[in-house]
């Protein structure tokens, strides 16, 4: 009895010691949200927004409060999510503006404010992440920016001028907090001023392009994964056409969130979502766009709900959050019982997504699955006999279930 409590101390104290937090980051172009389509796009946003779930959403071209608030409350769910303010834009006429939406459960919004520009406001947003112990408070400071198109006249030194607006703020940030820059660049290439100047080593805050690959970004095959623009082939209600050519869509990251232990980068995690590489010079719901990454479901709601697609990645700390405030009670079961054969199924009360990994008495990981959904079947047939560990674990909550595999 002693050695079997010994093995399941031991197992656990793997599972422990493995486990990450993961914070999912969004940053998209909404299309003049909610109305410039002339459709009513909210289950096209809440479909795209649940099939990643980001902990932090940060969108352009946001209209009006009312928008604002149908993101927030039909698109995300006030259950899970807080959102800043909607203000209009207070930089020349242009009226769109930006926003971000966070996991409460993760994230405080601790202050927000803009930056005036010659023609579109850069958003300012102070994030504290919810850690259990306060020595532990991480701050996380987020600009939203959408800067101005166009590649004629004057285009690229009106974007170069509105960096130079936020490089200035960059002196006001504390000591210690990780920085963010995200939204609708409007680069063609990385020699762009505007580009270098955010890349420069002596700013008081250094970004970094976590894909780090320069080069002419505009109409380029050699850059057919990274492309966001246009999700459309033909030009109509707004969308604007010619295929998926531009590398309009980004996330920046401060040197700290590419190298400190306590948060970081997930590397290989930044992607434009949606595109499966093989969609170059295509309208995103083309039959040419297939691929293993993003189905055609999901590519259907890219194409109806704007013309650029969103960027995501993937930051991870290894300190414990506090959930105390989560109101999720659920508990998961195993439809066999506690005695499998060859497969077993996951059960609650709710339908969700979690991820799952199996662990053997030696603590060997055996499975991982990291987006599992309720009631799918996971296939133990070929095991050895003998216990295993469940281990499973969503944003609201952590359960571990003892099995026994059978012969």
């Amino acid at each position: 009895m002693k050695f079997y409590f010994y093995i399941l101390w031991i197992s656990l104290f793997i599972i422990k010691s493995e486990a990450q937090t993961q914070l999912k980051l969004m940053s998209y172009n909404l299309l003049g949200y909610p109305s410039a389509t002339g459709t009513d796009r909210k289950d096209e946003l809440r479909y795209i927004l649940n099939s990643y779930q980001p902990d932090i959403f940060m969108a352009c071209e946001v209209e009006n409060a009312t928008g604002a608030d149908e993101i927030l409350n039909y698109c995300l769910g006030t259950q899970d999510y807080e959102s800043s303010y909607f203000t209009y834009n207070h930089s020349g006429s242009y009226r769109l503006q930006q926003m971000i939406y966070y996991n409460k459960h993760k994230f405080e919004l601790i202050n927000e404010t803009y930056l005036v520009t010659y023609i579109r406001d850069i958003n300012h947003y102070t994030l504290k992440l919810r850690a259990n112990s306060s020595s532990d408070a991480l701050y996380i400071d987020v600009y939203v920016g959408h800067l101005k198109a166009g590649n004629y006249n004057n285009d690229p030194q009106v974007r170069e001028d509105m960096v130079n607006v936020l490089i200035n703020d960059l002196n006001n940030i504390p000591n210690g907090h990780y920085v963010i820059f995200a939204g609708d660049f409007n680069l063609y290439s990385s020699n762009e001023s505007a580009y270098q100047n955010l890349i420069n080593p002596n700013n008081a805050v250094v970004f970094n392009d976590p894909v780090d690959r320069s080069g002419n970004w505009h109409n380029n095959i050699n850059f057919k994964d990274l492309v966001t623009q246009s999700t459309h082939a033909v030009s109509e209600n707004n969308f604007v056409g010619g295929g998926l050519d531009d590398r309009f869509d980004f996330i920046l990251l401060s040197d700290n969130l590419m190298n400190s232990p306590a948060l970081h980068y997930v590397p290989g995690s930044y992607a434009a979502y949606g595109n499966n590489g093989t969609c170059f010079n295509k309208a995103i719901n083309s039959s040419y766009c297939q691929g293993s990454t993003y189905d055609s479901t999901l590519r259907q709601h890219l194409y109806n709900m704007s013309d650029h697609l969103p960027v995501v990645l993937r930051l991870e700390t290894p300190l414990t959050l506090d959930i105390e405030d989560l109101s999720s009670t659920t508990e998961f079961t195993l439809e066999e019982g506690n005695l499998i054969h060859s497969e077993l199924h996951i059960l609650s009360g709710e339908k969700q997504q979690l991820s799952v990994m199996i662990y053997n008495t030696a603590g060997q990981l055996m499975l991982q699955q990291k987006k599992y959904m309720i009631g799918d079947a996971v296939n133990v047939s070929g095991w050895a006999s003998g216990m295993y560990y469940l281990y499973l674990q969503t944003n609201k909550t952590q359960q571990i279930i003892k099995f026994v595999k059978t012969d």
